[in-house]
């Protein structure tokens, strides 16, 4: 997005490119994730974390003006408390059956071929088994399977006709008189996006499921569907039913009910029989009913999910999608890093604990991990520690060896005797100088034979005294350097006073300067 609003800023800060914008502001994580094919849990790596938060945000804020729910404070109705006193969308667990066991297990297998190459190119791809996997997840039919256990549209009934018996007679105010509406009863919404109504024949959730709340006692005609509306006419009409009492029960697709629909008034409660890929989908379903101007001081919101189905993964794939939103949408100039990930990205979450049939599951899978982390935590602690005690005894070492190169050093210069101007003086091979060319060529002339003598096969000479100069006495040694032989000159008594001389340097250069 920045890229399109103020490429400008990208390009000043240098992270133009995507590769070197996430070196930047993001981080892999790594985190316990289900298996789409319904394996086991497995570590999975992603782009899941920002940094440099603040530098992010204010390249971002240039463009973008963030209000979240919790900063508009709007009057909106609460989500009702469940038996822990927690006010959360309530997840409504469905058995599995044998059939959808049987129906995962091809799934697992033809993904298993998949990954082994034994499926016919262009025949097979995890596309196709992941569309399979969600609509087995919502119902059986929708893949060629049946069973004649209790499914989730049993359950979604159920719970729908509950409501609508609770709240049939509730008495709602017309908004254009605030008078009481002669017609009583709430309404709910159920969205699903699979199974929707067709002319083809095939089976669809939402006949069904209207047949199956017509049998709970729901009146004929008070079940709409959404599809229903194929015009601007037709949905604004059937806003007005909803809005006043003549339909209780709305079905429709994110896409269909979605951005537009405004039939809060009377809105009581609102059900997912299925999960959208996205985070937004949940936000824009469940903002038809969390919504200014609803009259219920409380409502509900009912999650779906199937044990041992794909709605395992579709609520994990959400969970993690809306974790990665939360943190920009959440983010503060104060902090470092962010991975707040805010109630409805914990809620997601534990929707996907329940749909794996056992959220100890999930819960093993992370102590796990958790285990594992630690556990080089700790070897990592203790070869930290080890490294440290290892620095210290080095440092020990050294800071004796430079006290006791400083105690050399201190006598080396209470030894020094000036050499500046007239007042040079020095003595090669005994013999004293005090012009500072002559010295110099003494001492070239001094060590001419054993540097034109020596090879890169010779053994280095033993240092013998040849210089006394400014209090101190150089010892010189000639050896080989690699190609090269070179002249060692050695301050004596004074530490780290060793330095070579090239031999070319030392015979051709000029004498007042060596």
């Amino acid at each position: 997005m920045q890229r399109y609003l103020r490429p400008d800023l990208l390009e000043e800060a240098g992270v133009e490119d995507f590769d070197s914008w996430a070196a930047t502001f993001g981080e892999v994580v790594t985190g316990i994730e289900l298996a789409p094919d319904g394996g086991k849990p497995r570590m999975k790596s992603r782009f899941a974390k920002f940094k440099n938060v603040p530098e992010l945000l204010r390249m971002w804020h240039v463009s973008a003006d963030v209000k979240t729910a919790e900063d508009l404070d709007l009057p909106v109705p609460a989500l009702k408390a469940g038996d822990d006193g927690r006010r959360a969308a309530e997840a409504v667990v469905v058995p599995g059956s044998a059939a959808l066991e049987n129906v995962v297990a091809d799934l697992v297998r033809r993904a298993e071929q998949l990954r082994g190459g034994g499926a016919s190119k262009g025949k097979e791809n995890m596309l196709t088994i992941t569309g399979e996997g969600r609509a087995a997840a919502l119902d059986l039919r929708l893949v060629g399977a049946d069973t004649d256990e209790t499914v989730k549209l049993d359950v979604a009934a159920d719970r729908i006709a509950g409501i609508w018996r609770d709240h049939r007679d509730t008495t709602y105010l017309n908004p254009d008189t605030q008078q009481p509406h002669p017609t009583p009863g709430a309404l709910q919404l159920v969205f699903c996006d699979l199974g929707v109504p067709n002319d083809e024949g095939r089976f669809s959730v939402y006949d069904d499921l209207r047949t199956k709340l017509h049998e709970r006692g729901l009146p004929e005609g008070s079940v709409r569907f959404m599809h229903e509306a194929n015009n601007d006419a037709a949905k604004a009409a059937m806003f007005r039913a909803a809005r006043s009492g003549q339909i209780a029960v709305l079905i429709g697709s994110t896409q269909r009910m979605g951005v537009g629909t405004n039939v809060q008034t009377r809105a009581r409660a609102l059900h997912h029989l299925d999960c959208p890929w996205r985070p937004a989908d949940i936000a824009q379903r469940e903002g038809r009913i969390i919504r200014q101007r609803n009259q219920n001081p409380e409502v509900e919101i009912l999650r779906y999910v199937t044990e041992g189905s794909f709605d395992a993964y579709s609520w994990q794939t959400v969970t993690r999608k809306a974790m990665f939103i939360a943190q920009m949408m959440r983010g503060r100039l104060d902090v470092r890093e962010i991975e707040d990930i805010g109630d409805a990205a914990l809620s997601y979450d534990e929707v996907k604990a329940l749909a794996t049939g056992d959220p100890r599951v999930m819960e093993k899978a992370k102590a796990d991990s958790d285990v594992n982390r630690l556990e080089r935590l700790e070897r990592a602690h203790y070869r930290n520690n080890d490294h440290l005690r290892r620095t210290v005894r080095a440092a020990e070492r050294t800071g004796e060896e430079i006290t006791d190169e400083l105690r050399q050093v201190d006598a080396a210069v209470a030894r020094r005797t000036t050499t500046r101007g007239e007042a040079f003086r020095a003595e090669v091979w005994g013999h004293p100088y005090t012009s500072r060319s002559d010295a110099g060529r003494a001492l070239q002339d001094l060590l001419r034979p054993a540097l034109t003598r020596a090879n890169r096969y010779s053994a280095p000479t033993d240092a013998r005294p040849v210089v006394e100069i400014g209090g101190h006495t150089v010892t010189a040694a000639v050896r080989p350097a690699g190609d090269d032989i070179v002249a060692e000159l050695t301050l004596v008594d004074v530490p780290r006073g060793t330095f070579t001389i090239e031999r070319s340097q030392f015979l051709d250069g000029d004498p007042t300067g060596l």
